[in-house]
């Protein structure tokens, strides 16, 4: 492992007779295109990776999580790992809780606001009549539908989120924090789930992060993320924060 590619430690590289697969899913509007560092640095490390589309503006929440399920379900490989940005992690739980694929695999999610949606929600009060349009049909059913506070699935499940609030939220005054400018650091607070790691990165910085795709790579080989505790603004509000070591 090296500074300049610290996801490429040997330690963390699948074995050849894996046949090891990691499937990448978006957040809701982009395209995907925004994952391609961290679709890049996956290879790098060994894994064939596959980027799963989908439409999150026209297509409900549940048709997703069922296209997703298909897309796994007719990905070749042994072990199959999902890496999920944003609403892609919330996609990904879905599919893992209600018809988990039985091959071993782990799941990362990172930005996802599994437990509320805060900007999506201050974007459809815009208009009355108009604001689930704005935010598409997969992030309105999201944020309208019941949430269990609780991972339910029986696979290792990771959650990167972020401390920088430069985003959209950013031009809503009353929006709360700590946050990664999109979604809120309480929001993906998943009870249940394996390891929860924070860095002080923005959105869409968490894909573009080298520590970020190291801590990654980390969790899909051991299922747990490296970590030391650092004070912060959420510790004084009494949830402590724990983020990367100096060599990740």
């Amino acid at each position: 492992m090296t500074a300049r590619a610290p996801w490429l430690n040997s330690e963390w590289r699948p074995s050849e007779s894996q046949q090891a697969v990691v499937i990448c899913v978006h957040g809701a509007v982009v395209s995907g295109e925004e994952m391609f560092p961290l679709r890049h640095r996956l290879r790098q490390l060994g894994y064939r990776v596959r980027q799963f589309e989908y439409q999150s503006m026209l297509k409900s929440l549940d048709y997703n999580v069922l296209r997703l399920r298909e897309f796994i379900r007719e990905t070749e490989g042994g072990v199959v790992h999902v890496v999920g940005h944003s609403m892609g992690g919330v996609l990904a739980r879905l599919v893992f809780e209600r018809s988990p694929d039985p091959r071993p695999g782990r799941i990362v999610a990172v930005g996802s606001p599994f437990l509320d949606c805060w900007v999506g929600r201050r974007i459809g009060r815009f208009h009355p009549r108009w604001g689930r349009f704005l935010v598409g049909r997969t992030v309105y059913d999201h944020i309208t539908n019941p949430r269990d506070r609780i991972w339910r699935g029986a696979r290792d499940f990771g959650v990167v989120a972020g401390t920088y609030p430069f985003g959209i939220g950013a031009v809503f005054r009353s929006h709360p924090r700590p946050s990664d400018g999109v979604v809120l650091w309480d929001e993906t607070r998943l009870e249940g789930i394996r390891d929860h790691v924070t860095y002080r990165l923005n959105h869409f910085g968490l894909l573009l992060s080298k520590r970020c795709c190291a801590q990654i790579a980390r969790f899909l080989a051991t299922g747990g993320f490296a970590h030391v505790v650092s004070k912060s603004v959420e510790e004084k509000r009494g949830s402590p924060v724990l983020s990367c070591p100096g060599e990740l």
